[in-house]
């Protein structure tokens, strides 16, 4: 069995729309990537939520 450049290329794609389109949906954005904030996501993401955390800075955990 041959496979092409353009299947192969065609798979990859419509595997990562279909994660990414899974993705775009969720239950609950938190606003902030702080210590409080992380820990109510865990609990949503607990509970079967989907949680989508969105944060201004690079990283999260919040500054001391």
């Amino acid at each position: 069995m041959m496979l092409s450049q353009t299947k192969i290329t065609c798979a990859i794609v419509e595997r990562f729309s279909g994660k990414l389109l899974d993705h775009t949906e969720v239950d609950t954005a938190i606003a902030g990537g702080g210590p409080a904030c992380l820990v109510a996501a865990y609990y949503l993401a607990k509970a079967w939520q989907k949680v989508a955390i969105f944060e201004r800075k690079l990283s999260i955990g919040g500054g001391m």
